[in-house]
Order: C-alpha cells, then structure tokens, then sequence
C-alpha cells in the first residue's frame, strides 16, 4: 500500500507552482535550470522531508542514460584464486565465468576481469577509484579460498557496492552467494547408485574440496547410505582422503571397504583402479562435477554454467533496488544437479 504521508514530485510541484520537470531537474542540480530555482526547491524539499524512490530513480538514470547509449554499467568478476589462469584452467571456474559473462550480456552490461593479485588490490584508494571511475557497481567473486572469506583488499568496497558469491558460501563477511546444491548433488547421486544395485558406495575426495565447500558432500553422501540402510559409523568408513601420491593407502583402503562402486571428485581415479590386482577392478565410478570433456563419465551434471547465469540475476536484482552494502540477512540461491548415465558404471568396458 502507498504511503498517503510521502512528499512527491507533484506535491512539491503544487505548492511551489512550478512544472514537476522543473522540480525533477533542480533537485538533480541539473545547471539548466537557475541556481535561485534550484535553491528554493532543494531547501523546500528538505523542509517537507522529501525523499526519492531509489528504484525509481535508478531506473530513470538508465533510461536517461540509454538516449546517449545501451551501456548500464560494468560488473567486476573478481578471481580470488592464487593462481590468476585457474579461472581458465579449472573447468568449474571456466564454466561459472562463461555463463556469468552471457548473461551479463543479455542485461546490457559489462564484465570487469580482475585478479587479487593484480597490483591495483595493494592500494584500497586506488581501487576504490577505479571501481568510481569504471562504473563498477556489482562486484562476484569466484575461486574463493578455503576459508570462505572475502578477501580484505576488497573491504573498503563493501558499504558502495554489491557482492555476490560464486560457487561457494560466503561466511565472513555473509554476502548473497549462488552456488550448487552440493550437499543434494551427493545425495542423489548416491541413491542412484543404490537403486542401480551397488551396494556397497565409497566416496574419494580430497579434504581441502570437502572443507571448502562446509562438508555438504560427504553429508550428502553419507545421508543417502543411512536411507539405505547403513550404520552412521559404517557409512563414514566408506570414505577415503584423497592424495595424489597415495595409490598405496588408496589400495589399502580398497581392501578394507571393500566398494563395487566410487563416487569421486578426481578424474585420476580410473586410472587407479586399473592399477589394482585382476580381481579387484570390477568396480563402477562416477563423478560429482562432470565436465563436457569427460567421455564415457556417469555423474552429476551441476550446472555449473547457470551458477554464474543465476548469479548475475542475483547480482543486478539488487543493483535495481540499491540495495548496496552488505546484507541485513544474506541470501543463497541454488542450482540442482542432473544425473547423467555413462558407460563408467560398466567397468568391464570403462577399464578395458
């Protein structure tokens, strides 16, 4: 419901007799009107306790904007990773950055590249103002480090600006985030398999993935053997650390749980199991985050495309609102996974 109490532009119009053009333009300070006209109707405003729609005036400012060209503004998309090509390199970071870059497009904006390591993050002033002077007002990061953290050259961005976070949850500080539903991607594809008739599931994944993303696949994962029947202390055996220079404790492990299928985030894996005695190869893999390149790979499609698509969705919906700054309550927005079947469930071919 409108507030009947609000101070308008047709308002203030009415009581000083002028056009609500020219009201519009003095309170904007726009030099074509006179500097007495622009005087009296600021002090006036003030006087009444007028106050401008912020959406209203965002969009006006767009279409004003829009008579001289199509051009919004400039989203950055920040690579907090150490290495500044692993945004090129790592499928899911390329992927991420493909589908945040078409939508972009899409809405008429641009899309900034940065590097924390790049010299301008040693220098908060020089930042800021080049985020003023590039027309930045979104800001997504991707590749964010373990600990979920913004990185603190970025700090003094926080009161002016958007941010959103790619791939992961945000925690310090709480800022919105699109991600994959990690925790249901193993969940699902753990059921699959159990309704496949693979009994006995292992999951290979690396400590450092798993704490990245706050242990939502190995929860996943151990959620969908429960439901199947497993003990919570014999579900969380069925769990090996990957290293890459362990194939010995890898076969050991083997041995012990005993798995006819793996559920995995390593694409070395295969090549693994062939390594393992003539009676020991007999088992079915599948991945947690298929790239279009694996061939032959059964696992989890995660659309990790639409986590950037999304994200620019989330991004720019709160740019409209003005909501700057960061969140009273932060927002996570989540992109299911499909299930994708591949001859990898078929050792017998997989392996050959």
């Amino acid at each position: 419901m409108a507030d009947s109490n609000r101070v308008t532009i047709a308002i203030l119009a009415k009581d000083l007799g002028l056009g609500k053009a020219t009201i519009s333009l003095a309170l904007r300070d726009d030099p074509r009107i006179r500097i007495e006209t622009r005087e009296k109707v600021q002090r006036y405003a003030v006087k009444m306790g007028y106050r401008s729609n912020p959406l209203v005036a965002h969009v006006m400012s767009q279409l004003r904007s829009a008579k001289i060209s199509a051009y919004r503004a400039t989203l950055a998309l920040i690579n907090t990773a150490a290495d500044e090509k692993a945004v090129r390199t790592n499928t899911t970071y390329r992927s991420i950055s493909e589908g945040f870059r078409k939508r972009a497009a899409e809405l008429g904006y641009l899309v900034e590249d940065l590097w924390v390591g790049d010299e301008i993050f040693s220098d908060p002033a020089r930042l800021k103002k080049a985020f003023y002077t590039r027309k930045i007002e979104g800001v997504a990061f991707l590749g964010i480090a373990e600990r979920n953290t913004l990185p603190e050259q970025v700090h003094g961005l926080l009161g002016e600006s958007v941010f959103v976070g790619l791939g992961v949850r945000l925690i310090q500080p709480m800022v919105h985030c699109c991600t994959n539903n990690q925790y249901g991607t193993a969940l699902v594809a753990t059921q699959k398999l159990l309704r496949s008739g693979f009994q006995r599931i292992g999951l290979v994944m690396s400590r450092a993935i798993d704490r990245q993303i706050d242990g939502r696949f190995t929860m996943g994962f151990r959620r969908g053997l429960e439901e199947g029947g497993w003990q919570p202390e014999l579900a969380s055996r069925m769990i090996w650390n990957f290293q890459p220079e362990d194939l010995p404790g890898f076969h050991r492990w083997m041995q012990a749980a005993k798995p006819d299928a793996l559920l995995c985030t390593h694409t070395e894996i295969p090549g693994w199991l062939r390594s393992l005695p003539p009676g020991e190869k007999g088992i079915a893999v599948a991945h947690l985050d298929l790239d279009p390149a694996m061939k032959g790979w059964a696992g989890m499609n995660q659309h990790n495309d639409l986590v950037g698509f999304f994200g620019v969705d989330l991004l720019t919906a709160h740019l409209a609102r003005r909501d700057l700054g960061l969140p009273a309550a932060a927002k996570t927005m989540l992109v299911e996974s499909e299930w994708v079947d591949g001859k990898s469930l078929r050792p017998s071919e997989f392996l050959a």
